[in-house]
């Protein structure tokens, strides 16, 4: 059989079509309104995380010292108050443990004095870098009540200062750090004869 032309006037076989002349698939309205919204809560999300961002990058939280160069001075000073105090142990004679938690106080006293001197704006700023400080002051008081106690009374007992709410202000002290912490509370100066320090 020969070949089949196409009749004079008749479309090619099969007839040429473009792609693009399909019409779409129709949207139901429903899909259409879940899309608008879905499109609405992106955008709302990323604006509340970007003032989010910015707040975090401007604000001061309270009840935690976040400036970097306050809290790096702190960190330093903290390691060498600690070093010093965990070489001081408090034993030997009364006198000899007064004398000891003495010292202790006075690695403290020179922590306290060099984030003063260093960052007297910043400690203002950056609440409550103050309050920690004075905290460690009252902690230091209260030791050196305590050394004197000693000397009258071997039985004397240390007693650590608290908050408003009735609890050691050693706590909170640990607490003002808004992650990793920078700077802890010697076990030992809260509670001078531990295991560690009294030759058990």
């Amino acid at each position: 059989m020969g070949p089949v032309f196409d009749a004079p006037g008749t479309p090619g076989y099969p007839p040429p079509r473009n792609t693009w002349e399909f019409p779409p698939p129709e949207v139901s309205r429903a899909w259409k309104w879940i899309a608008v919204l879905v499109g609405i809560g992106g955008l709302l999300a990323a604006g509340t995380l970007t003032t989010l961002l910015i707040v975090f990058a401007t604000d001061d939280f309270a009840g935690f010292i976040e400036d970097e160069d306050l809290t790096d001075t702190i960190s330093s000073q903290c390691v060498l108050m600690t070093l010093t105090v965990e070489s001081l142990p408090i034993t030997g004679s009364t006198p000899q443990q007064a004398a000891a938690i003495t010292d202790q106080n006075r690695a403290v006293e020179i922590m306290v004095q060099a984030i003063r001197s260093a960052h007297p704006t910043k400690i203002r700023e950056d609440e409550p870098a103050e309050q920690w400080l004075r905290d460690w002051e009252r902690l230091v008081d209260a030791r050196a009540t305590y050394a004197e106690e000693l000397l009258r009374d071997p039985g004397a007992s240390l007693s650590v200062p608290t908050d408003a709410d009735g609890d050691d202000i050693t706590d909170r002290m640990d607490d003002v750090w808004l992650g990793e912490s920078v700077c802890e509370v010697p076990d030992v100066l809260a509670s001078p004869y531990t295991d560690a320090y009294s030759g058990v």
